[in-house]
């Protein structure tokens, strides 16, 4: 090789690249908006090179979001499977959610998004996202209610902690770990305080 030529990606490497930089794109633009064209001028390849890659803007999007999907559920899942105690899984679970918008911001936005609300696969695959850790934070609900509830209502606990976790966590992105830190304290107090309190 030439002193000085630029080294061409490997296959995996460059979908990698095409995948953080569409990432980006979609989460400022929405899917609808965006186009092939946009994602491959932003990447500074041809869209010849792009549609090697992902034959489809709908092939794209779908990948980053199980990409994203499964990368914020393997936290959610450490974050159950690895904490001591209830009250830690709440606390690990609150965590998951703030780092992955801390670490991988355009990801999450792109999760959370309405833009693919008409998109009925994309639907789909979030709802399965959810109801999968809905059913995890219900499990630890009902296990902590020691019989006090019912699954139903459990879920109901659940629905509104995540929805809680969601929210929270995109305010002030990219505050100080201390500050982050205090808001989920703050969280996890409040949650707890109501899951233990619930007399339902």
């Amino acid at each position: 090789m030439a002193t000085g030529a630029k080294r061409r990606m490997r296959a995996p490497e460059r979908r990698k690249q095409l995948l953080e930089v569409a990432r980006k794109v979609f989460a400022a633009r929405g899917y609808h908006v965006v186009t092939m064209d946009d994602v491959a001028r932003e990447a500074g390849v041809t869209k010849p090179i792009l549609y090697d890659h992902f034959p489809s803007k709908r092939d794209l999007y779908r990948d980053l979001l199980e990409a994203d999907l499964a990368r914020l559920k393997e936290r959610l899942q450490e974050a159950m499977e690895t904490s001591r105690g209830n009250r830690e899984r709440i606390r690990g679970s609150f965590q998951a959610y703030f780092d992955f918008v801390d670490e991988e911001g355009a990801g999450f936005r792109l999760l959370m998004q309405e833009a693919v609300g008409p998109e009925r696969e994309f639907r789909e695959m979030l709802a399965r996202f959810r109801d999968e850790v809905l059913d995890q934070v219900t499990d630890v609900i009902v296990r902590e209610s020691k019989g006090g509830l019912g699954r139903d209502k459990a879920s109901d606990v659940a629905l509104g902690l995540i929805g809680m976790a969601e929210t929270a966590a995109q305010r002030d992105p990219g505050a100080s770990k201390e500050h982050r830190a205090k808001r989920v304290d703050t969280l996890v107090r409040l949650a707890w305080r109501g899951i233990t309190g619930l007399t339902l």
